[in-house]
């Protein structure tokens, strides 16, 4: 399980908004989870929004979001918001 810090715009024209979440399994105690993601209810709605849309990876590497898969989460956070901290046990991409 790990831990995503940073910044994502809310489309509602404002500055930047604050989030963290939580992922690796869903926590009871969460504003708002879907799949293996808990936090911040902005973040998290994105996330159940975009579920199955096409995330870029470095090195040409592609595929699905899948809230159910950390790593394809964490990929999504990367390059959908600004990420500014990952703390935690970070799964490896397959």
């Amino acid at each position: 399980m790990f831990e995503v810090h940073g910044y994502f715009d809310n489309g509602q024209g404002a500055d930047a908004v604050a989030y963290a979440v939580t992922v690796g399994e869903p926590r009871d105690d969460a504003a708002d989870t879907v799949g293996v993601v808990s936090g911040s209810p902005g973040v998290v709605s994105l996330l159940r929004i975009r579920d199955g849309e096409l995330v870029e990876a470095p090195h040409g590497q592609g595929g699905r979001l899948d809230v159910n898969d950390p790593a394809t989460v964490l990929a999504a956070l990367t390059q959908w918001t600004q990420v500014v901290r990952v703390a935690g046990e970070v799964p490896a991409r397959t």
